[in-house]
C-alpha cells in the first residue's frame, strides 16, 4: 500500500479520467458510515439533462459514476481514506 497526500488525490484522480478506467474509493459518507464504491470519471451516458449550479471542485467534491448502481454520486474528497487505481492502493494521509 503506497501514502498519498491529499493536495496529490486530484492529480491520482484525473489519470482515471479515460471512462473506461475503473477505480474504488473507500470514505466517509455524511451520515458517517464507511461506504467502499466502485466509480468511473467522466462518463456521460447517464446524464438525464440539466445542469449543477454550481462546481463541485470548488466546494471540494468529486463527481463520479457508481459503476454497481449506474447512477453519479459525490463523493468529498475530504474524506476519503482509500483509493485503489489500475491495481495500485494508496492509503491517504494529511
Amino acid at each position: 500500500m503506497k501514502k498519498i497526500s491529499r493536495k496529490d488525490i486530484l492529480r491520482l484522480l484525473e489519470e482515471n479520467r479515460n471512462p473506461n478506467t475503473i477505480f474504488s474509493v473507500v470514505f466517509l459518507k455524511k451520515n458517517g458510515e464507511i461506504r467502499r464504491m466502485n466509480c468511473m470519471l467522466g462518463v456521460k451516458k447517464h446524464l438525464k439533462g440539466g445542469k449543477l449550479k454550481f462546481n463541485p471542485l470548488e466546494r471540494g467534491y468529486l463527481v463520479v459514476l457508481d459503476t454497481t448502481k449506474k447512477a453519479y454520486r459525490m463523493i468529498n474528497l475530504n474524506t476519503i481514506s482509500n483509493i485503489t487505481s489500475k491495481g495500485v492502493e494508496y492509503y491517504v494521509t494529511g
